[in-house]
C-alpha cells in the first residue's frame, strides 16, 4: 500500500525496504542514490547549494525526484535534452507520483517551436502552398489533430518527421509570434503551458528555456518560468556551452531565408496590391547567399578578424548591409497595415543591429563565422560566462540549485567546472557507480599504436578496429574526433569488415541507434553527438573504441581565445583548460559502455599518448576502476568470455 508523502522520509521511499519497490519489479536499493537523495534533502533544508556528480548507475533522477517530491518547496528541474524532459515527466515522476501519493502538481513546459501554433494551422491550411497532394493531406491531419489536442506538443504527432519544411506552416518561434496581438491567443498552446507551468509545485523544462527566460526578462516581456524555491540542473555538464550560445548573438543564413519568406506571407495578406516587400526580401536573399559563396574562399570556420579585410567580404558585407537598409525603409512605411508587418519591421531592425554588433570588437567578446553545404553562422560568442551566470543565478534568489551530471570533475577535482560557472563557494559531492567496473569491463590500451599525428597511424587503427570488431562479432562503438578519420575508417572497415555498419551523416542520429539497436552484430561510427546521450544497455554494444584524446581543436575561434587569454594572465592553458576539457570528455565517450548492473564490455583507447605522456596516468585515473590491458590476446579472450551471460550484480 502506497503512503502518503507527509508520512515519509527518504529513506522510506528509497532504502532497502522502501516503497518504490512495490511499483518497479526488480528494484534494489542503491546506497549512492539513497546517499544522494539524503544529501539534497538536508540541503534544500538548509538553502543551500551543491555539485554533484552522479556515476553513471545511481539512478540520480530518482535521487533528487523523490526530495523534490517529499519537500513543500517549489522546485524546476531543468534538463540538457528534450529526450530526458521527456522521460521525466511520461515516466519517472508517474511513479514516484503514484508511489508516494503526492498532491504535488507537475508540468512540463518546452521552448515555443515545440507546440503547435493555431494561428499559423489556420492562416496556412487553405493556402496552395504545398509541394504535393500527400503534403497538403499530412498538414490538414495535422490541423485536424491539433484542434482536439489537449497540448499541441508536436512530438505527439508522429507523421512529420522531426526537421520536416512542414513545421514551418504549423509552429512559431520568438521572432515571428505576435504574442498578445494574436488572434488565436485564447487557442495558443504555448500560453497554456506557460499558465500551467506558473501553477506548478513541480516544473520540468531543459536548458535552453532556462537562458531564454533570462532573455525575456531583460527584455522586458515577462518570463516563461514560475519564482521557485529549488533549482535541479541535470546534464550539467552542457551548462557553460549553452550559457555560452545564449550570451552571444547570432546570425544565420537560415535565419534571413525564414525572415524573407515571412515578409512575403506578410505582404500577401496585409498588402496584397505591393511588391515591393517581396522585391527588397529576394534582394536581401540574393545578397546573404552571394555573402555564403565567398566565404567559401576560406576555412569553413574561423576567426572573423582573420577575413574581414578581404575585398570580396568586404564586398559581400557592404551588399548585406545595403539590402537590409533598403529593406527596413520599405517596412517602416507599411509596417502600421498589419501586425505581421509590424513584427516583420522588428525582425529587420534586430538583424540590423545583431549584424553590427558582429562587426564591431570586443576584448571580452569573439566573433567568428561557420560554413557548411546549405548555411553560414556569423557568431558573437563571450569568452567566459561565469560573471553573467553567476549574475542570473543570484537574481532569480533561488534558495537551492544543485548541478548534477556523471562526469563534472576532471582528475577529482571540480575546479575546473565550477570556475567556468562563477561557483567559487559552492560545496561539491560526488557519488560512486554501484557497476562492479573490475568484473564488468576490460580496458584496452594498446601500445603498439604510433602518435595519432604519425601519417601510418590511420592504417594500424583501421586493422585494430577490424580485429576487435571480428573479436565481438559487431556490437561495436567507434567514436571519433573528427569526420575526417570517420570517413576513412568507415571507407577501411566497407572493405575489410563483414558486419553492417551504421555510419553518421548517412541518417539522421535517432534512426542510426535505432538500427543498432535492432539489426545484428552491428558496428556504429559516430562523432561527438555520440559521446554522450546515448544508453545502450545489454549484449547488443560489447565494445566502445576510442580513436583519440579528444582534445578540442586549437582552431575553433572561441577555444583559440580562452587558451590565448589563460597563458596571457600567466596559467598554463594546457593543464587548467585543455587537459580538464578532454578528460569530461573522454569520461563520457567511456560511459557509453556499462550502462546496467549486468552489462559488460570492452573500451578500447587507441591513443598511445595516455601511455607516453605525463598526463596520461591523471586522465585514466580519471575512468572507472576497470581492469586494464595492454594484450590483444587477452582482449579477444575477455571478448569470448562476453558469450556467456554476466549475472546481474547485487546492490
Amino acid at each position: 500500500m502506497a503512503e502518503l508523502a507527509t508520512e515519509l522520509d527518504v529513506a522510506a521511499v528509497l532504502g532497502s525496504n522502501g516503497i518504490i519497490g512495490e511499483h518497479i519489479s526488480g528494484f534494489e536499493s542503491r546506497k549512492s542514490q539513497l546517499a544522494m537523495a539524503e544529501l539534497i534533502a538536508q540541503t534544500v533544508a538548509l538553502g543551500e547549494s551543491r555539485v554533484i556528480e552522479a556515476s553513471t548507475g545511481i539512478g540520480k533522477s530518482f535521487a533528487y525526484l523523490v526530495p523534490a517530491f517529499l519537500s513543500d518547496a517549489r522546485v524546476v528541474i531543468s534538463t540538457g535534452t528534450r529526450n530526458l524532459q521527456d522521460q521525466l515527466f511520461q515516466k519517472d515522476i508517474p511513479l514516484i507520483h503514484k508511489a508516494i501519493v503526492s498532491a504535488r502538481k507537475v508540468s512540463l513546459l518546452k521552448g515555443r517551436s515545440n507546440y503547435c501554433c493555431p494561428h499559423r494551422l489556420n492562416q496556412y491550411r487553405h493556402h496552395d502552398r504545398f509541394k504535393s497532394r500527400e503534403m497538403a493531406a499530412i498538414f490538414s491531419a495535422l490541423s485536424a489533430w491539433a484542434a482536439h489536442s489537449d497540448s499541441g506538443d508536436i512530438g505527439e504527432f508522429a507523421d512529420i518527421p522531426e526537421n520536416d519544411s512542414l513545421w514551418y506552416y504549423a509552429t512559431s518561434n520568438a521572432d515571428n509570434c505576435l504574442g498578445g496581438e494574436c488572434p488565436e491567443i485564447d487557442r495558443c498552446f504555448v500560453l497554456k503551458a506557460r499558465k500551467q507551468a506558473m501553477d506548478a509545485d513541480i516544473l520540468v523544462i531543459n536548458h535552453h528555456l532556462y537562458f531564454s527566460d533570462l532573455a525575456l526578462k531583460e527584455e522586458g516581456f515577462g518570463e516563461l518560468l514560475p519564482d521557485a524555491d529549488v533549482l535541479i540542473f541535470d546534464e550539467a555538464h552542457q551548462l557553460p556551452d549553452i550559457a555560452g550560445n545564449f550570451y552571444g548573438e547570432q546570425v544565420t543564413l537560415r535565419q534571413i531565408d525564414m525572415l524573407c519568406r515571412d515578409i512575403v506571407e506578410a505582404e500577401v495578406s496585409e498588402a496584397a496590391e505591393s511588391k515591393v516587400l517581396q522585391r527588397c526580401g529576394d534582394q536581401l536573399g540574393k545578397c546573404a547567399a552571394d555573402f555564403r559563396l565567398a566565404l567559401r574562399n576560406f576555412a569553413q570556420k574561423g576567426e572573423w578578424e582573420r577575413i574581414q579585410h578581404a575585398p570580396a567580404i568586404r564586398q559581400a558585407v557592404a551588399a548585406l548591409q545595403d539590402s537590409i537598409a533598403a529593406l527596413l525603409a520599405e517596412l517602416e512605411t507599411m509596417a502600421s497595415r498589419g501586425k505581421e508587418l509590424a513584427m516583420c519591421l522588428r525582425r529587420v531592425q534586430s538583424l540590423e543591429l545583431a549584424l553590427t554588433s558582429f562587426l564591431e570588437s570586443d576584448d571580452n567578446q569573439v566573433s567568428w563565422y561557420e560554413l557548411n553545404e546549405r548555411s553560414f553562422r556569423l557568431v558573437r560568442s563571450p569568452l567566459d560566462v561565469a560573471q553573467a551566470f553567476r549574475r542570473q543565478l543570484e537574481q532569480a534568489a533561488f534558495g537551492s540549485v544543485f548541478f548534477t551530471s556523471a562526469t563534472l570533475s576532471s582528475q577529482q577535482s571540480f575546479r575546473y567546472y565550477c570556475d567556468r560557472l562563477g561557483l567559487a563557494d559552492i560545496d561539491c559531492a560526488s557519488f560512486d557507480s554501484p557497476f562492479d567496473y573490475a568484473r564488468q569491463a576490460l580496458l584496452y590500451l594498446p601500445q603498439h599504436l604510433p602518435d595519432p599525428a604519425e601519417d601510418r597511424y590511420p592504417a594500424m587503427f583501421g586493422e585494430l578496429c577490424r580485429e576487435l570488431v571480428q573479436a565481438c562479432a559487431g556490437h561495436c562503438f567507434i567514436l571519433f574526433t573528427s569526420y575526417r578519420m570517420l570517413t576513412w575508417a568507415a571507407e577501411y572497415l566497407r572493405v575489410h569488415c563483414d558486419y553492417p555498419l551504421l555510419v553518421q551523416g548517412e541518417m539522421q542520429r535517432n534512426e542510426l541507434l535505432q538500427q543498432f539497436l535492432r539489426v545484428d552484430n552491428p558496428v556504429l561510427l559516430g562523432t561527438s553527438s555520440f559521446w554522450e546521450g546515448v544508453d545502450v544497455k545489454g549484449e547488443q554494444l560489447r565494445c566502445v573504441i576510442i580513436d583519440k584524446l579528444p582534445f578540442k581543436s586549437p582552431q575553433d575561434p572561441v577555444y583559440r581565445k580562452r587558451i590565448q587569454r589563460v597563458n596571457q594572465e600567466g596559467g598554463n592553458a594546457f593543464f587548467e583548460v585543455q587537459i580538464p576539457e578532454a578528460t569530461i570528455s573522454l569520461r563520457q565517450g567511456v560511459g557509453r559502455l556499462i550502462r546496467d548492473s549486468g552489462d559488460r564490455g570492452i573500451v578500447a583507447l587507441c591513443d598511445n599518448r595516455l601511455n607516453t605522456k605525463s598526463y596520461g596516468r591523471g586522465m585514466l585515473d580519471s575512468l572507472p576502476p576497470m581492469r586494464r590491458s595492454t594484450d590483444l590476446d587477452e582482449v579477444k579472450a575477455f571478448a569470448q568470455a562476453m558469450e556467456t551471460p554476466c549475472p546481474s550484480v547485487r546492490q
